[in-house]
């Protein structure tokens, strides 16, 4: 009756997806195009494989859980150079992300396609043309995006499958009634390893055996953060000023940060979201409360070095900048607190600086470590937010001390996209280096 349920659930996502593409939905449109083809496209770079060459399948809902994914790749890599990737997104926003900036370790051989529906008869095509078990060597899914005819197909054809980076909540879904069907699917899985003992201890309520290996995302913060080079034009910018860099921001972040900003002080916006419309909106914003807004995209472009000029607030309306942004900062607002989610907290963290967030971190281990190590600080609302940021924005001895304790935080939980490639490599029986 479960699986009843579920395809029929499945096919009714399908035909809403399909609704409200035609409705213009930008999103949507997107989804579709992704599978248009996918299984040609598959098919192709399956057959141009090396005659003893294996896929090894890393799956990510979105650009998040690449982030999470990456370590744990790069770390396959050095021990199975052989290999090829296949990596599959179910999300417009990690296709495209990846298309636009692909990691220096990502060969021509290689390979990034959509990943199907979850319906049995694309499961099968998908893995046919994957070449079954003869090319593929696993799956390993990161953080959460697990499929039950997907894997169930793949336990049918003798592929190990593995999830790593989860962080499970008692009560939130599939952990709670209703769920019995995806869960399921989770105890059918070779491995799970968690990021931390409180997940080992959810899951072993619902008899699924998981093993913590931590985070793969502080991994690879970390490597950034020590790889990040010098902005000498982006410094000159600032001159000295208090600092703050307000990421991934929605309305609610972008309305405090205009509210704390004061003359002498400046700001860095890098919208989750933005169009040349919103970007003009946003700048007359600023110019409103009295501050003289630069948008990045008429300075910067491809040039790193181009003097930027004067001015009191910079929108950043350009992807894959905001890692490196956070090194210049004296505090940081990480965004999506007061909506859906707080994003990632880990990126300032590892650059040593302060984070600030709104209430919506509940589903975030990170968060709370971060808290309770005295490196971030949750605020309740807007004019919480606002006042924090003020009070940071003048106290940069506080700023220093707390940053410090985030960047030790940061540097402490790193290792574990290694440690999952080791116990993956037990799993899958391929001997290291063959």
């Amino acid at each position: 009756m479960r699986r009843l349920i579920h395809a029929f659930a499945i096919r009714l996502y399908r035909f809403s997806i399909s609704l409200v593409a035609v409705a213009g939905h930008a999103k949507a449109k997107g989804w579709i195009a992704m599978r248009t083809g996918s299984i040609e496209r598959l098919a192709k770079a399956t057959g141009q494989l090396q005659p003893e060459q294996k896929w090894m399948w890393f799956h990510c809902a979105s650009v998040g859980e690449f982030e999470q994914a990456r370590p744990v790749m790069e770390a396959w890599r050095a021990l199975h150079p052989e290999d090829a990737f296949l990596l599959t997104f179910y999300s417009p926003s990690g296709w495209n992300a990846f298309a636009s900036r692909q990691p220096q370790w990502w060969r021509a051989g290689d390979h990034v396609e959509a990943l199907p529906l979850d319906r049995s008869a694309d499961v099968k095509r998908f893995l046919r043309a994957a070449g079954g078990s003869e090319r593929l060597g696993g799956l390993l899914l990161a953080k959460y995006d697990v499929w039950p005819n997907l894997i169930r197909a793949l336990a049918a054809a003798k592929v190990p499958s593995g999830l790593f980076a989860g962080h499970v909540l008692q009560g939130r879904w599939p952990f709670r009634f209703g769920g019995g069907y995806q869960r399921k699917a989770w105890r059918a899985l070779d491995r799970v390893w968690v990021q931390g003992e409180d997940s080992v201890a959810v899951l072993a309520g619902f008899g699924i055996r998981a093993a913590a290996a931590g985070d793969p995302r502080f991994d690879r913060v970390v490597q950034a953060a020590d790889s990040c080079s010098q902005d000498a034009a982006l410094e000159a910018w600032i001159n000295e000023r208090p600092c703050a860099v307000i990421g991934s921001a929605w309305d609610a972040e972008v309305g405090a940060a205009l509210d704390a900003w004061r003359p002498g002080q400046c700001c860095l916006v890098v919208p989750h979201e933005w169009n040349d419309a919103s970007v003009l909106a946003m700048a007359e914003r600023w110019k409103d409360c009295g501050a003289e807004p630069v948008i990045w995209s008429q300075h910067r472009g491809q040039d790193r070095r181009a003097v930027l000029p004067a001015g009191d607030v910079l929108i950043v309306d350009a992807m894959g900048e905001l890692l490196a942004l956070y090194a210049v900062a004296q505090v940081a607002v990480v965004g999506g607190g007061f909506g859906q989610g707080v994003h990632n907290t880990l990126e300032p963290a590892a650059h040593a600086v302060l984070v600030l967030v709104g209430p919506k971190v509940e589903r975030f281990a990170e968060v709370e470590a971060l808290r309770q190590a005295g490196a971030l600080e949750v605020c309740q609302t807007p004019a919480h937010l606002s006042a924090s940021l003020s009070e940071a924005l003048e106290d940069a001895t506080t700023c220093q001390q707390k940053g410090a304790a985030a960047r030790a935080f940061a540097y402490r939980n790193a290792g574990a996209g290694r440690r999952i490639a080791l116990a993956w490599n037990e799993v899958v029986g391929t001997p290291q280096g063959s």
